[in-house]
């Protein structure tokens, strides 16, 4: 304890400079703030959670499963077709009720589906095929990777600052050091 409380930013050493000050408060400084940002980025993971939470609880109240019964073969998506399906999957045209009232409209399909089969699709509140609603498993996990994100870049950000800090004041000290060599050089000798 006696040598770090004499290598502290207040100590009257002369051969601590007062860029190496800096450095001995940067790293106090550092410290603090990643220390700090451990319950700021838990709270912005627990604000982001209670929204993703809600929202997941939004969409399992207004989506529902049905059971689509498919009017055509499967087939690839057509680029031009419509927007709302992905064009990496297959899809047909498929009829479904909802409430007592006929649907009819393209569907993504499994690989292979043929006419007359039936598929489970969620629909959201106006019959249209949406996904399905977030869980609230997945809400807490991306609370919980957001909160870690947000420390592990402010910490990341925080370190890299010190440890610019650290070479300027590192080639400070080596240039101090070259210009008294030079001058503990031309000396007269005795």
């Amino acid at each position: 304890m006696l040598r770090l409380w004499r290598g502290a930013p207040w100590s009257r050493n002369p051969l601590m400079g007062g860029f190496h000050r800096l450095e001995i408060v940067a790293v106090a400084v550092t410290l603090t703030f990643v220390l700090l940002m451990i319950p700021v980025a838990a709270a912005i993971g627990t604000v982001y959670y209670a929204n993703s939470s809600e929202r997941a609880q939004s969409e399992r109240d207004t989506r529902q499963r049905v059971v689509a019964v498919l009017l055509e073969d499967s087939r690839p998506a057509d680029p031009d077709g419509d927007p709302r399906i992905p064009r990496a999957s297959d899809y047909a045209t498929a009829h479904w009720s909802v409430d007592g009232v006929e649907h009819t409209g393209p569907l993504q399909t499994p690989a292979g589906a043929t006419a007359g089969q039936e598929i489970t699709v969620w629909v959201d509140a106006d019959a249209l095929p949406t996904t399905a609603p977030q869980s609230g498993t997945h809400a807490g996990l991306d609370g919980v990777a957001l909160a870690v994100t947000v420390w592990f870049l402010s910490a990341g950000t925080a370190v890299t600052v010190l440890y610019v800090v650290h070479r300027i004041g590192l080639r400070r000290r080596m240039a101090q050091w070259d210009r008294e060599w030079e001058a503990a050089d031309h000396r007269p000798s005795r």
